[in-house]
């Protein structure tokens, strides 16, 4: 029998390839089979967590306030004939701010004036004849009153021309200006105000829990948004009793205001420092990561193994720039404190500093 070697050949040939293509494909779809590369470990800095005596600090939203305010107005009535100030102005102790039209209590002066000359007369004529004898002690006692009432008449008369000019009892800023030139203003009525502004204080509430920690004299720092500048005070009082509603006690900060810049009614922010100090385990605050759910965690290094792995932590309160940790770790874990924000749970690092 002829055997066809050319047939035999071909059909050898197309055998091979398969067999060498199912070799191929089984290898891509079992890459165990074969030698993987392993990614190379992330360099880190790793240090212990402190554990330390670190003291309390209250973050506490207020506003500005003055020192003094002086509500002020005529103690007479009349038309403004001037009015010689502005709201925002600067004004010292004992400067004229208004004046009232004086026609009417100058012609009061006189009339008393002439009232004083013309009983004092009188009481001059009955004085002789009683010396003489010749006038009763009632009559002579009521001379003496008369001249004694037309007396305090003069004197309120001259009083009533004094009011008619008003002046600043305090330094300060003119908060308000009630009244113009040419106005017909009532007795008693305040037109304007005077605040002291040097020192300007800063009022604050503080909790119930908190303001035991608190002493006079204590140095606060303020930041007031509205100048872009942080400013040292101290605090100047603490309120007796408590808000009823609130259960919060009002604290004022002296704040120094040379320059007058700083107004009543702007926001303030104070930072107070407690007294008293707490054991705590604490971090550096950029340690602290957060996932999307709000959770914050840190990345504990295994020496071992070489290794970081993601574990949640609680936080508490901020002292500085460090943050305390309640729960999640213990004082003995290594934490990854440079680096982390490229690790994920359970990746291969490399100690860029000897573990402590």
């Amino acid at each position: 029998m002829k055997v066809n070697y050319s047939r035999l050949l071909i059909t050898c040939t197309l055998v091979t390839n398969v067999l060498a293509c199912q070799t191929t494909s089984n290898k891509k779809q079992n890459p165990e089979s074969g030698p993987t590369e392993t990614p190379p470990a992330i360099p880190v800095v790793v240090s212990r967590i402190q554990n330390a005596q670190e003291g309390g600090q209250l973050v506490l939203s207020g506003s500005t306030e003055a020192e003094t305010t002086v509500n002020l107005g005529f103690m007479v009535g009349g038309k403004l004939n001037r009015v010689v100030i502005q709201e925002g102005q600067t004004i010292r102790a004992g400067q004229l701010i208004a004046s009232i039209e004086p026609t009417d209590y100058q012609l009061g002066v006189t009339i008393a004036n002439a009232n004083v000359a013309r009983v004092q007369d009188e009481y001059n004529r009955l004085t002789i004849l009683k010396e003489r004898g010749s006038l009763t002690p009632s009559d002579y006692e009521k001379a003496v009153t008369g001249l004694e009432e037309v007396k305090a008449r003069q004197q309120l008369a001259a009083k009533n021309l004094r009011e008619t000019k008003l002046y600043s009892p305090i330094s300060g800023i003119v908060a308000r200006k009630g009244a113009n030139a040419g106005e017909i203003i009532p007795q008693g009525q305040p037109l304007f105000q005077i605040a002291d502004i040097q020192p300007i204080k800063v009022r604050v509430s503080v909790p119930e829990s908190e303001v035991g920690q608190l002493r006079l004299g204590q140095s606060a720092q303020i930041t007031i948004p509205a100048m872009n500048k942080s400013y040292t005070g101290q605090i100047s009082l603490i309120g007796a009793v408590a808000d009823p509603a609130s259960r919060a006690y009002s604290v004022k900060i002296d704040l120094p205001n040379p320059t007058l810049q700083i107004r009543p009614g702007m926001i303030a922010d104070a930072r107070l420092v407690a007294t008293n100090t707490k054991k705590a385990l604490v971090l550096p605050g950029n340690v602290v990561l957060r996932d999307d759910d709000g959770s914050t965690y840190v990345f504990v290094a295994d020496v071992q193994k070489k290794q970081a792995f993601k574990r949640k932590v609680t936080v508490g309160q901020v002292f500085a720039s460090d943050i305390e940790i309640t729960s999640g770790l213990n004082a003995t874990d290594l934490i990854v404190t440079g680096g982390q924000q490229k690790l994920q749970d359970g990746v291969s690092i490399q100690f860029n500093q000897p573990a402590k």
